[in-house]
């Protein structure tokens, strides 16, 4: 029975023995692999690290002029919105002037007391011409007639 009991405890110790040895080769593979994943870190760190710089300087070269655009559209903006308010007013200028033309030219110009000062000057030299213009154009029409008539 004395044998079979060191039979047991060489085996213990063995197994404790193989499972010592398998702690320390887990112990290697993970340092391994940590060496490793430091290493794939750094290579990726090296490939990445110009990509970086790259847009870093990108950004410092693109935002000012980004600024400056943006600066300038308002100014832009800015003048035309005036530009518009002025071509407006001259419209509304040039509207409320030519009301008070066509109202002269129709109506004629009223004194002070309301009482027509003259005819205005469509009536008095625009209505004649147009009457005349008729009136040619009646006489080339008998004309015209006569001409096909003969």
């Amino acid at each position: 029975m004395a044998a079979f009991l060191w039979t047991i405890v060489i085996l213990m110790a063995a197994a404790l023995l193989a499972e010592i040895f398998a702690v320390v080769g887990i112990a290697l593979v993970a340092r391994r692999a940590s060496q490793r994943a430091t290493e794939i870190q750094e290579q990726f760190q090296q490939r990445l690290e110009p990509s970086a710089r790259l847009a870093k300087e990108l950004q410092q070269y693109v935002q000012p002029r980004m600024e400056a655009i943006s600066r300038e559209g308002k100014e832009m903006a800015a003048l035309v919105a005036t530009r518009s308010q002025s071509v407006q007013a001259a419209l509304d200028d040039t509207s409320r002037r030519a009301e008070r033309i066509r109202i002269r030219l129709m109506e004629g110009v009223q004194t002070v007391n309301g009482q027509p000062g003259r005819r205005g000057i469509y009536r008095d030299i625009v209505e004649p011409m147009q009457a005349a213009g008729k009136v040619m154009r009646g006489l080339k029409i008998a004309l015209w007639i006569l001409r096909r008539v003969a």
